[in-house]
């Protein structure tokens, strides 16, 4: 009787390649950058990719909840304790222009944690190495 082997290098290309093709795209579905703002520089470690909730504060005033415009802040923390009611740890990410008071990014932090977010960050840019 004969043995039959099955060759299985094909099809861990393609598994190997459909994962490299999520590492890539990931990224790009999964934030929330639409909006643009000269974030400060500092020096951090690079973020994880997951799943998250933007709040974006630009140098004109404008206030946007996942890229979408909210006309103040009661309006930005009513939207997001809708939204952390599926999952009060779902990471809130608050983007602030480097040019904005830092007590009105104070005042969009204290609203994050009233509306529930358990884990908050601020978006930076990293410094250039010189």
């Amino acid at each position: 009787m004969k043995s039959t082997n099955i060759d299985i290098l094909p099809m861990a290309a393609v598994g190997l390649i459909l994962v490299l093709a999520m590492m890539v795209i990931a990224p790009m579905v999964m934030s929330h950058n639409d909006t643009p703002v000269d974030v400060p520089q500092t020096r951090t470690a690079e973020r994880k990719v997951e799943e998250n909730t933007t709040i974006t504060y630009t140098d004109d005033g404008r206030l946007l909840l996942n890229d979408k415009p909210c006309p103040d802040l009661a309006e930005v923390e009513t939207r997001l304790e809708m939204e952390l009611v599926r999952d009060p740890y779902v990471l809130v990410v608050v983007r602030a222009d480097k040019d904005v008071y830092h007590s009105q990014v104070l005042d969009i932090l204290a609203a994050a944690r009233r509306a529930g977010a358990m884990r908050i960050a601020c978006a930076t840019k990293k410094m250039q190495e010189d």
